[in-house]
């Protein structure tokens, strides 16, 4: 799955194994593995301006309205990183239990990238996942 992908997973099982309706955005893939976050529009922890919110409590990234799909001011999660099976991932597009519903552009999604590269939270592992999925962005000549 390409990286900045915004999916709808209905009944995402958390790591506490309580299961919700939630947006993830896909930050690389390598392997058959995606790492994704989830994503909130409750900021009554985060902070209210647009971008990266890694040196926070409360690590995130503020997508505002109108920089995407999503319809309200949603902030990508950035203290828990989800290791998916890609396979299961698309399985449930076909089966209609997860749903693409857009994409962030190639400079906002690398901006996440490298957000989530600085939190304390993320393993080795998936920051491994993250730079071999790096989004290039064309130089303005």
């Amino acid at each position: 799955m390409k990286p900045g992908t915004i999916l709808l997973h209905k009944n995402f099982v958390f790591t506490d194994g309580s299961v919700k309706d939630k947006y993830l955005v896909i930050l690389g893939g390598r392997g058959g593995v995606v790492v994704a976050a989830k994503t909130t529009s409750k900021g009554h922890r985060y902070r209210n301006d647009h971008g990266c919110q890694s040196g926070s409590y409360y690590p995130a990234f503020l997508l505002t309205v109108g920089c995407c799909c999503l319809k309200l001011n949603s902030w990508i999660c950035l203290g828990d990183f989800y290791e998916l099976d890609e396979g299961r991932l698309l399985q449930g597009v076909v089966t209609g239990n997860v749903f693409r519903q857009g994409y962030l552009e190639d400079g906002l999604i690398r901006d996440v990238q490298f957000c989530a590269k600085g939190c304390d939270d993320i393993t080795a592992y998936q920051e491994t996942i993250i730079d071999a999925s790096l989004v290039q962005v064309p130089k303005v000549s």
